[in-house]
C-alpha cells in the first residue's frame, strides 16, 4: 500500500514572550514573594506557561485535538530549554509544568538526595498539601494559589493522583540545534531513501528524536547509529553487525535499512488493520507506523486489533506493561520535532551549514582478501583520518590495529584521479596478513573466580569481563571455556612474498609459528621463583610455562628442580580445518608429543584460535 503523501505547510503561532529584563523581575518577585525563599534557590516556578502551537497537519499526518498540549510540551523541549535544564512536568499531562531546575546533567544521573530528588520530593509534597486544603476547603497561600492554577477544572483527586505523577524531562534545545546543522548533510540520503521505498518524505525529521542526528549515537540499550536501530534489528535488515563491522554507525547503510523497516512497518500494520475491517488511511496509519519504531510493530499489530487505527483510543484505552510514558510521548514528540525544524529560522534563527570539508566524496572498492587499515593508508596513501571518516562503520579493533578489515568489505576511498582497482591490486601482491588472536581458552574449574583467573594469566579482570560478555558480577560456572585476554593479539605479515589464491595449510603455518625447532631449555629453580616469575623471566607466558612442564596452577616448584623453559614462538594458533595430529605432521613432531605438551586426548576437540605448545623434535 501506498502511502499518501500530502505535503502543507505548517503554521506556527508561536505565542509572543514578554521581553527578558520583564522575565528576570517578574521572576524575582514571585521568588522573593510567592515563594518567600531568597533569589538563589536551585528551582524555579514556570512562571511562563507552555505556549499553545496550532499545527495544521494535512492527510500524512493526523494531529489529534488531544495530543496538542503533549505535541506544545515537546516544542518548547526542542525549543525552549537546553540540556542543562531539568524541567519537571506531570507525565500524563505534560504541558503541566511546575518547575525547572538548572543542573549540568539535566534530568540524568540523578541519584537519592541530590537537587533532583529533592525537588521532586518538594513538589509531591506541596502538591499532596495542596490537595489536602482543597478538601477541606482551607485558605490557599499565595505559593498554593500559583500551583493551584495549573489545575483549572480539575478535581481534587486529579490534584493528589498528579503527585505521583511527577516526571524529569531534560532539555533538548542546543541539542536540536545542533541536529539542524547536521540535517542538512544527511537530508539528501534519507529523502533517497525513503522514495526507494514508496515512503512519504516526513519520515526524514524522526532523527531528531531517535538520535539528534548523530551517527555516532549509542542508547543504554544498545541502540546504535542515525537511527538508533538495535543489533539483532539490524541484522535482519540486511546490515552487518559484529566483531568487526557495525553497519549501522554507517549513515547511508542505516538510512536505506531504516526504510526498508517502515515499509514493512507500513505493510504489516496495513494488513492487520484490514483484516480486521478497519479502512487503511495514511493519517490515520502513520501514527501506528512512528509509533511501531520505538514500540515495535507486533506490539502496534495487538493494539490496532484492540482500539482500531484510533491513535486518541490508543493512548488512553490501550494497556500493556511496555506502553509507558516513553511510548506515549514518541508520536507526539515526532510532531514537535518536524514542526520546530520545518519552522527552524522561527526558533533559531538562521542555521548554518556544516564546513564542507566534513563532507568528502568517496568512491568505493571491494576488498578482495583482508587488510590491515595500517596496510590500506601506506599503499594506497591515503590518511587513517580521512579512511576512518569515510568508514565509520568499521569497529575500533580495526583501527587499533588488532584485526584485519574483512574480505568483501566495501571501503570507501576518497574520490581522486588515483586509479584504485590498480592501487588495490599492488597492494594484494603483498605478502598476507594474518590475525592472532588476542586471547587464550581456559576451563573453569571449581573455586575459580572471573578476576582470578585472569590474575593468573596477568590479564585484566575488566577485559576479561568484557572479552566474555559477562555481567557485572563477572559470574562464571565450573566447566565453561573462557576466553582469557592476552597481550598477544594483533596482526602479522607473512615471511613469504607469494601471495596464492588459496593458501594451503603448510603456508598458513608458516605464518602463525616462524620458529618450530626452537629448542626446549632447561631451568633450575632458584629460592624466590614462582612459576609465573619464571615464564616473564623467558618471554613466556605463565599458562604457556605450566603446559610444558605439565603442571597446574596448584602445583609447587621447589629449589633445585628442573623445568623447561622455550621462547613464546614454539606455540601455533589454530586455524581453521587443522587437527592436533595435522599440526604435529606440518612441524614434523609426533602426534603424541604434541597431545602430551597440550594436555590433549586423540579425541579433543580444538578450536581456531586456540593456540597449540610444538615440542621440539627431541622432546
Amino acid at each position: 500500500m501506498r502511502v499518501v503523501q500530502v505535503v502543507q505547510r505548517v503554521r506556527c503561532a508561536k505565542p509572543v514572550a514578554p521581553s527578558p529584563s520583564a522575565i528576570i523581575t517578574l521572576a524575582a518577585a514571585t521568588l522573593l514573594v510567592l515563594f518567600g525563599v531568597s533569589a538563589a534557590r536551585a528551582s524555579t516556578p514556570l512562571l511562563t506557561p507552555v505556549g499553545v502551537y496550532e499545527l495544521q497537519c494535512d492527510e500524512t499526518f493526523s494531529c489529534p485535538t488531544s495530543l496538542m498540549p503533549r505535541v506544545a510540551f515537546w516544542v518548547e523541549v526542542f525549543s525552549r530549554w537546553d540540556t542543562g535544564t531539568a524541567v519537571f512536568h506531570d507525565k500524563d499531562n505534560p504541558h503541566r509544568v511546575y518547575s525547572t531546575v538548572k543542573r549540568e546533567e539535566g534530568c540524568r544521573r540523578s541519584r537519592k538526595g541530590d537537587s533532583i530528588y529533592r525537588e521532586r520530593s518538594r513538589l509531591k509534597r506541596d502538591l499532596e498539601n495542596l490537595a489536602s486544603k482543597l478538601s477541606k476547603d482551607q485558605t490557599l497561600s499565595d505559593s498554593e494559589q500559583f500551583l493551584h492554577s495549573l489545575f483549572v477544572g480539575e478535581s481534587v483527586s486529579e490534584v493528589r493522583a498528579a503527585a505521583g505523577r511527577i516526571r524529569c524531562q531534560s532539555g533538548n534545545k542546543d541539542r536540536m540545534r545542533e541536529a539542524l546543522t547536521q540535517y542538512v548533510r544527511y537530508q539528501p540520503t534519507i529523502l533517497e531513501a525513503l522514495k526507494g521505498q514508496n515512503l512519504t518524505p516526513e519520515l526524514q525529521y524522526l532523527p531528531f528524536v531517535e538520535s539528534a542526528f548523530n551517527p555516532e549515537a549509542l542508547s543504554h540499550v544498545g541502540a546504535a547509529g542515525l537511527w538508533q536501530i538495535m543489533p539483532s534489528t539490524g541484522r535482519t535488515l540486511g546490515l552487518t553487525v559484529d566483531a568487526k563491522v557495525d553497519q549501522r554507525y554507517d549513515p547511508t547503510a542505516a538510512t536505506f535499512a531504516a526504510a526498508l523497516c517502515f515499509r514493512n512497518s507500513v505493510d504489516n500494520l496495513s494488513e492487520t488493520a484490514f483484516e480486521n475491517g478497519h479502512s487503511v488511511v495514511a493519517k490515520d496509519l502513520n501514527p501506528f507506523v512512528i509509533t511501531s519504531y520505538n514500540y515495535g510493530v507486533r506490539g502496534m499489530q495487538r493494539a490496532i486489533k484492540q482500539v482500531g487505527l484510533d491513535y486518541e483510543r490508543l493512548l488512553v484505552e490501550y494497556k500493556s506493561p511496555s506502553f509507558q510514558t516513553a511510548v506515549k510521548n514518541f508520536y507526539a514528540s515526532f510532531l514537535a520535532a518536524r514542526h520546530v525544524a520545518k519552522n527552524s529560522e522561527k526558533f533559531f534563527g538562521v542555521i548554518q551549514a556544516p564546513d564542507s570539508d566534513q563532507d568528502l566524496a568517496s568512491s568505493t572498492v571491494e576488498l578482495t582478501r583482508a587488510t590491515s587499515v595500517k596496510r590500506v593508508a601506506q599503499q594506497l596513501n591515503v590518511d587513517a583520518a580521512t579512511l576512518k571518516k569515510l568508514n565509520p562503520a568499521l569497529k575500533r579493533v580495526i583501527w587499533e590495529h588488532k584485526a584485519l578489515i574483512p574480505k568483501g568489505y566495501p571501503l570507501r576511498l576518497p574520490n581522486t584521479n588515483a586509479n584504485w582497482t590498480a592501487s588495490i591490486d599492488k597492494m594484494n601482491a603483498l605478502p598476507r596478513e594474518t590475525e592472532r588472536p588476542g586471547f587464550v581458552w581456559h576451563r573453569v574449574r571449581s573455586g575459580q573466580t572471573a578476576c582470578g583467573i585472569a590474575e593468573q594469566y596477568r590479564a585484566s579482570c575488566r577485559k576479561l569481563v568484557q572479552l566474555n560478555r559477562l555481567n557485572k558480577m563477572g559470574t562464571i560456572y565450573v566447566g565453561d571455556r573462557i576466553k582469557v585476554p592476552t597481550a598477544t593479539g594483533g596482526i602479522s605479515v607473512a615471511k613469504s612474498s607469494r601471495s596464492p589464491a588459496v593458501e594451503t595449510s603448510s603456508t598458513m603455518a608458516s605464518s602463525a609459528s616462524a620458529s618450530s625447532d626452537a629448542k626446549v631449555q632447561s631451568y633450575r629453580v632458584k629460592r624466590g621463583d614462582t612459576s609465573c616469575a619464571i615464564a616473564e623471566r623467558f618471554g613466556m607466558r605463565c599458562a604457556e610455562f605450566l603446559a610444558v612442564n605439565g603442571l597446574t596452577t596448584r602445583s609447587v616448584i621447589k629449589v633445585g628442580q628442573q623445568v623447561r623453559v622455550s621462547s613464546a614462538n614454539s606455540w601455533h594458533t589454530v586455524l581453521r580445518g587443522q587437527t592436533p595430529c595435522g599440526i604435529a605432521d606440518i612441524y614434523g613432531v609426533r602426534c603424541s608429543a604434541l597431545l602430551d605438551a597440550n594436555r590433549l586426548q586423540r579425541s579433543s576437540i580444538i578450536q581456531v584460535g586456540q593456540r597449540l605448545r610444538v615440542p621440539s623434535k627431541g622432546y
